[in-house]
């Protein structure tokens, strides 16, 4: 499972063990999701933010991000560059689903090729759907190299970096670190905001910040 990008890691650790987006919190979950997608497609060029915050395609799909189609191709259908909750609109509140489940059925793909997933077919009420769970040890592995390296005394990977803002903001790092730990986390983030050592990353976790914000505040309205 090496070479997971950490929006894909966060999707290992945000499902369920049956591969499903717990229902109690899946507007913060979705909300990251979108967020660090956004992110994403953000750092490979793939969109632009232009000086309004604006969201739009900055060139033709590349296919290097293909768990990400789903919301490259709806930033790509705007006539005008829009705002992020624009962008994570049809995901995140829509009354069909559809689009969500393009975008998670894309990051199920990907996590299954990669083999962090597996398949159960016949479930469901009526037998008739296919989940894709995590492999038992999956979210295990992520949280292990996230601990080691987000707790050491060495430089920490802005992926890390990344995942780590995703499951603070998603509310979710409780199920996985303690109250002391997640404590470090946060405090450990605040330092790398105010560090001149990664001036790379500290976009990216603003860009994190402002997204999930706009996403949870246009699902409030």
């Amino acid at each position: 499972m090496s070479g997971l990008s950490f929006t894909q890691e966060f999707f290992l650790c945000a499902v369920n063990k049956k591969g499903d987006i717990p229902a109690f919190s899946a507007t913060e979950i979705v909300s990251c999701l979108v967020a660090g997608g956004i992110a994403e497609l953000e750092t490979r060029g793939l969109i632009v933010r232009n000086a309004n915050d604006k969201l739009a395609a900055a060139k033709e799909w590349d296919g290097s991000l293909p768990y990400l189609k789903p919301l490259y191709d709806r930033i790509a259908s705007f006539k005008k560059p829009k705002d992020a909750s624009d962008a994570a609109e049809p995901f995140v509140f829509s009354l069909t689903n559809k689009k969500l489940d393009e975008l998670l059925s894309a990051v199920r793909e990907s996590l299954y090729a990669a083999e962090c997933l597996d398949e159960r077919t016949g479930q469901g009420l009526l037998k008739n759907k296919t989940k894709y769970p995590p492999k038992a040890d999956a979210a295990e592995r992520v949280i292990k190299k996230v601990r080691a390296e987000f707790l050491g005394d060495g430089a920490i990977p802005d992926q890390t970096v990344c995942l780590v803002a995703l499951l603070d903001k998603s509310g979710i790092i409780k199920n996985y670190f303690s109250k002391v730990e997640s404590e470090k986390f946060k405090g450990r983030l605040k330092e790398i905001r105010k560090s001149d050592t990664y001036t790379s990353v500290k976009r990216l976790l603003n860009s994190i910040d402002e997204l999930s914000a706009a996403v949870v505040i246009a699902v409030v309205d």
